[in-house]
């Protein structure tokens, strides 16, 4: 079996398998949290929070591996796009809830 960091290797884009799966596993969690309807308290009895946690950091890593080895992508953009967002996140969270 390939090493998943190998994937793209020889195209430039080492990293691009895990950070996808990383990303998978992110989704995977929030669905979670939607059936459970915001309970942290999971079926199997994990706990959805801390699962969450666990794979924000593997995605976080995931990403941050990606920017390190694949020198084609602008860093400075994506923080520049990283900070936009955010700063639009916040707004829409500061916004009261329509009814």
């Amino acid at each position: 079996m390939a090493n998943a960091f190998e994937f793209g290797q020889g195209n430039g884009w080492p990293g691009i398998a895990k950070l996808m799966e990383e990303a998978g596993e992110v989704v995977q969690v929030c669905a979670k949290l939607v059936m459970t309807d915001g309970s942290s308290d999971h079926w199997d009895g994990s706990k959805l929070d801390a699962r969450l946690a666990d794979e924000l950091g593997d995605l976080l890593a995931a990403i941050n591996f990606v920017l390190a080895h694949c020198p084609q992508i602008d860093v400075a953009r994506v923080m520049r796009q990283s900070e936009s967002k955010l700063a639009r996140f916040e707004a829409w969270h500061a916004k009261p809830m329509l009814p």
